[in-house]
């Protein structure tokens, strides 16, 4: 079986370096292309002369990135199952229009000997007990873009966006911490009734961190402990193992190494036959690289609706710097409950076949930073472990910041979202109304 992934992505910098004469600024929009011109969907993007710094592309093929760097460096461009390409600086200085990249499938298939869902169960339970050692046992810093979207039927109702760092103490640690810097929201154009506005003011939405459905809780790969509950989650332990079946499909490339593609599926025993995912283990030290799992309910259930049968969908990627994995990608989609019971019914009954009810929340990382002298430098009294509600927490809009803030804004917004967002107010007049 061959291997076919699309990828597109996204870029985010960070700024760390002043403009000197030998050092150029870059703005660069663009898509990446598969040979047929169908969009690859989250390609990685870094500088080759640093790796720490880098970042995905959309799930459109369109990237805007704004970088610092000297002429002799190079932008890579990298996804599982395609041939790496990279671009020389110096060539993107006079590119005015969008630039198209292109990246050629490389692709291999398994020689032909038995593979059975046992073997490729053994491998996803080595590349966990791997993890020790393929994770940084050490302090370390993940310097980041976070969103948070809002969906309910038919519009988007909610928007907000932060730079935050999140301090990993360790694999073993198990414990992670964050910094805000800065954060920026729309107007919030949720219907709730009253029953759902005093539940929202109990337990708000807290995308980030500090409950079962905020972002960082659902890493299923450094997460393999947490409890298994599989309407809502996916952790890589033994419970998650009985009610899947792992296959090992094919055989992809990536910096010249071989990466196995397992594949997930529900067993026949199994309440929810429609679950499916996939893992990307790199053969030489069984580290993992990306994990996708998604569930889907069958007509009929209780929480499915014509348009949207989900109750899940995440995408965790992580990648190689220094010896160790980190996490670079985190992306979520999770079925809510309508905070308006009315409005859901409703949408229930006439049978929409578009109808979304959802959040989306995306973390992508922009720069890893391990040395101790910067670690220390993350104030103990700027970390935050607890429940972290970014669109309640009282923040002033910093304009200056996010202008000149040097990343890849991670995917513009899909015009579909602005559109909503802006139903009153462009969204800079909503960022600067919402500063407190």
């Amino acid at each position: 079986m061959r291997i076919f992934i699309l990828a597109t992505f996204l870029f985010l910098l960070s700024k760390n370096e002043s403009i000197s004469q030998t050092r150029n600024l870059i703005n660069l929009t663009g898509k990446t292309l598969n040979e047929d011109g169908l969009a690859i969907p989250f390609v990685n993007i870094s500088l080759t002369s640093d790796p720490s710094i880098g970042s995905y592309s959309n799930a459109s093929g369109e990237f805007q990135i704004q970088f610092i760097s000297a002429q002799d460096d190079s932008l890579k461009f990298s996804s599982i199952g395609f041939a790496n390409t990279v671009i020389p600086v110096y060539k993107l200085n006079d590119i005015s229009d969008s630039l198209k990249v292109l990246l050629h499938s490389k692709v291999y298939l398994l020689d032909v000997v038995e593979i059975t869902s046992d073997t490729a169960l053994s491998i996803v339970r080595k590349s966990i007990d791997k993890l020790k050692n393929n994770l940084d046992g050490n302090k370390s810093i993940l310097q980041g873009f976070y969103r948070e979207v809002i969906r309910s039927d038919y519009t988007y109702d909610r928007l907000v966006e932060a730079a935050v760092d999140v301090f990993d103490k360790g694999y073993s640690s198990g414990e992670m911490q964050f910094k805000v810097r800065e954060i920026r929201k729309s107007d919030d154009f949720r219907d709730m009734d009253w029953k759902m506005t005093i539940m929202n003011y109990i337990q708000p939405v807290n995308g980030l961190n500090g409950q079962h459905e905020s972002l960082f809780s659902n890493d299923y790969i450094r997460n393999n402990t947490e409890k298994y509950f599989f309407i809502s989650n996916a952790p890589l332990n033994e419970e998650f193992f009985k009610e899947v079946i792992f296959t090992l499909d094919s055989v992809g490339l990536e910096d010249s190494q071989e990466i196995l593609c397992i594949g997930i599926r529900p067993t026949s025993e199994s309440d929810y036959q429609g679950s499916t995912g996939h893992i990307y283990i790199r053969k030489k030290d069984f580290a993992i690289l990306e994990m996708k799992f998604e569930l889907n309910l069958e007509p009929g259930h209780p929480f499915a609706l014509p348009g949207q049968t989900f109750m899940h969908q995440t995408l965790i990627k992580y990648k190689d710097y220094q010896g160790k994995m980190y996490l670079s990608l985190l992306h979520r989609k999770s079925f809510r409950f309508e905070l308006n019971e009315d409005k859901f019914d409703k949408a229930k009954k006439k049978g929409k076949v578009e109808g979304h009810f959802f959040n989306e929340s995306l973390f992508v990382t922009n720069e890893i930073i391990t040395e101790k002298s910067k670690a220390k430098a993350f104030q103990r009294k700027e970390r935050q472990k607890g429940n972290i509600d970014l669109y309640s927490k009282e923040w002033k809009y910093n304009e200056a910041f996010w202008k000149n803030y040097n990343i890849v804004v991670q995917r513009p917004l899909e015009p579909s979202i602005k559109k909503d967002i802006e139903r009153g107010n462009t969204l800079d007049e909503q960022f600067r109304k919402n500063s407190n």
